[in-house]
């Protein structure tokens, strides 16, 4: 499912996938997948954050799940990358050009299309908060901080 490549810590150990009956993944990309959807999920939830995802919020109350999936993949891929070094894993388009709605129509809308510093500081906390009720060590919660806040230039785009 998703990218190849080893994970940082799990390596290339495949297990089975619970989301893909007789499929196997990679258990470090397992793990990675399992936080991001979580974080999704509180995301998803946190109305500071509901003005940029207008469109996702809306297909999913109407019960579609394709952009979810879809997303779910891509941040997945995303993190695999970063915390594996392996490039190429994450084949999505740019995060500048995604987290503006002048480039990238299902973020933000025509009044709120980019985020801010703020906004970020609040998707970084519901990642964390997200990763701390999966029992993540709080050092690898730390790290994977750390290395969101990498792209906080490209993301946080107010003002530019």
């Amino acid at each position: 499912q998703g990218a190849k490549g080893p994970v940082a810590g799990q390596g290339v150990k495949m297990v089975a996938d619970p989301d893909n009956a007789g499929t196997k993944i990679q258990a470090g990309r397992l793990a990675i997948r399992t936080v991001v959807a979580k974080a999704l999920g509180v995301i998803a939830s946190d109305n500071r954050l509901a003005e940029y995802f207008p469109t996702l919020l809306a297909e999913v109350g109407a019960g579609n799940t394709t952009g979810l999936a879809h997303l779910l993949n891509s941040f997945t891929d995303f993190v695999q990358q970063a915390v594996s070094g392996q490039p190429g894993v994450y084949k999505g388009t740019s995060m500048k050009k995604v987290h503006n709605h002048a480039t990238f129509e299902r973020f933000g809308s025509s009044t709120s299309p980019t985020s801010d510093n703020n906004d970020f500081d609040v998707f970084v906390g519901d990642v964390a908060q997200a990763a701390t009720s999966l029992s993540v060590p709080s050092s690898v919660i730390g790290q994977l901080g750390t290395l969101l806040y990498t792209t906080e230039d490209d993301v946080s785009q107010k003002g530019m």
